[in-house]
């Protein structure tokens, strides 16, 4: 009773008559969900139902975060700001650091459309409760906390954890589980419960719709219902190709992953190697997450066409970051590398051709101004990105030359004293470390992606390529503002 009284005041919240030719949007966001699906060339992931919005609509092959971790990332996607204008590096909420801003979901709301949200959109609750209210909805919450784990195995191991004497930890259990369970027994089956619950709520009225679901798999722990590992024999996963830090890296290239070391039996020390039996499990749980997160997507869009909302509804899905999988000797995201800042991005839009693929540079910036010119709506004056609409009907277009990420080193200690701040082009990706307080140049970065594109050699000292390192900086010191494309 409590939910469907939560699902009809989300529905009693707008009365626009004019809005009712307007797009729908369907906001599809995966948590560490890494372009390694199959519509992406990667034929050993079973991802059909990504793979058929991909065919429904546009997939963007080079994507890319502004920040390589969660919170940043999509503090910059849902307010239109880049880092260095909302100051989310690490452990700071929207909320906090710029409460005034006009997010997305708000632009929306204020134009008319019905909003609800399910899951993880924004990273931390304040920001879900302070931009939706009694609008959002998360089975991580209403489970009381055990949509994490699903058997008395992982939740004692998760107790011992808690008291562990090198690193404890009080909500972190085992880094994987394989449950014989139904998709709702996890918080992102029970989310998609009630997002379809929702849309068909959606489906009677006639103003247009903002859905918001985010699914918080493939994140650490990976856990799945037992019949996603079983698309993945254990003898069929293949360990990580490159198995060591790029030649001459620098100091600050990769990081510990210490995210991994705080889930139980993983190594807790730094400079602790995983070891390729324990290497090839975490990837074969990862893999059987995106199949999982696939399915969920699938019922979604069935429930679209099955309620005859798919003609008029904007299905956008993305990922928040990259993701290492043991790449590079190293795990988790929070480089400038390409593997943590390239993201999986489709868009499905109504008069859009579908099937096709860009490999147009794209920032998740962009995705605000892209979604409200989609929707009809005037773009904020405090937008940094660029709408790809353009792309949208013409993927070949001529588009942006870079696009900019960075990383502050010092993330642990909730500082941004050393950053390395990255432009990435077509061919190469550079990636400059600066001591803040001096504007010193600490080390610097080049990656040749047209005969390197795993990133495996640093190139900057290198003769050959001492022209490059200064077009390079000169774009990354132009900044983002000089990247607009012509087309805009």
């Amino acid at each position: 009773m409590k939910r469907l009284y939560a699902i009809a005041l989300m529905l009693a919240a707008f009365s626009d008559p004019c809005c009712a030719d307007k797009p729908n949007i369907l906001f599809i966001a995966v948590d560490d969900l890494r372009p390694e699906l199959n519509s992406y060339g990667a034929t050993h992931i079973h991802s059909p139902n990504i793979d058929r919005l991909a065919s429904q609509g546009i997939q963007f092959n080079n994507a890319h975060v502004q920040q390589s971790i969660c919170m940043a990332s999509r503090a910059s996607l849902l307010t239109g700001l880049r880092p260095e204008y909302h100051k989310i590096y690490s452990g700071s909420s929207v909320v906090d650091l710029v409460p005034r801003v006009l997010t997305i979901n708000r632009h929306f709301e204020e134009n008319g459309y019905r909003m609800a949200a399910f899951g993880k959109i924004y990273h931390y609750k304040s920001d879900h409760i302070a931009q939706f209210g009694s609008r959002w909805t998360d089975g991580s919450v209403d489970l009381f906390g055990k949509g994490k784990y699903a058997t008395q195995d992982s939740l004692d191991k998760l107790e011992l954890n808690r008291h562990d004497p090198v690193r404890p930890h009080d909500d972190r259990g085992p880094a994987f589980e394989s449950a014989d369970v139904r998709d709702d027994a996890y918080s992102d089956g029970y989310n998609t419960e009630r997002a379809i619950e929702t849309l068909r709520h959606f489906k009677s009225s006639k103003e247009p719709f903002f859905l918001a679901v985010g699914f918080h798999k493939p994140h650490l722990p990976f856990n799945a219902p037992e019949k996603y590992w079983d698309m993945y024999p254990a003898a069929s996963v293949k360990l990580a190709g490159i198995r060591g830090a790029p030649a001459n890296a620098t100091p600050y290239t990769l990081r510990d992953p210490g995210e991994l070391r705080n889930y139980f039996g993983m190594p807790k020390r730094r400079g602790e190697s995983v070891g390729v039996e324990t290497e090839s499990v975490l990837r074969r749980a990862y893999f059987a997450c995106v199949s999982y997160v696939d399915a969920l997507v699938g019922q979604l869009l069935d429930e679209l066409d099955a309620l005859g909302l798919a003609d008029n509804t904007v299905v956008i899905l993305w990922g928040d970051h990259g993701y290492k999988l043991g790449d590079y000797g190293n795990w988790n995201k929070w480089t400038n590398l390409t593997i943590d800042t390239r993201v999986p991005l489709i868009v499905k839009a109504p008069g859009i051709k579908g099937g096709l693929q860009s490999d147009a540079l794209i920032e998740l910036v962009d995705i605000y101004p892209t979604l409200s010119e989609l929707g009809g709506l005037d773009l904020p004056e405090h937008l940094q990105g660029t709408s790809f609409v353009p792309l949208l009907r013409k993927p070949d277009l001529e588009w942006k030359k870079v696009v900019f990420t960075l990383w502050p080193h010092d993330r642990d200690r909730f500082a941004q004293t050393i950053t390395g701040f990255s432009v990435k082009t077509d061919k190469y990706n550079y990636v400059q470390w600066t001591r803040l307080a001096t504007n010193e140049v600490l080390a610097a970065e080049l990656y040749d992606h047209s005969n390197d594109t795993l990133e495996t050699v640093n190139v900057v000292d290198l003769p050959a390529y001492r022209e490059a390192v200064l077009v390079m900086r000169e774009l990354l010191e132009a900044g983002w503002q000089q990247a607009i494309p012509i087309h805009r």
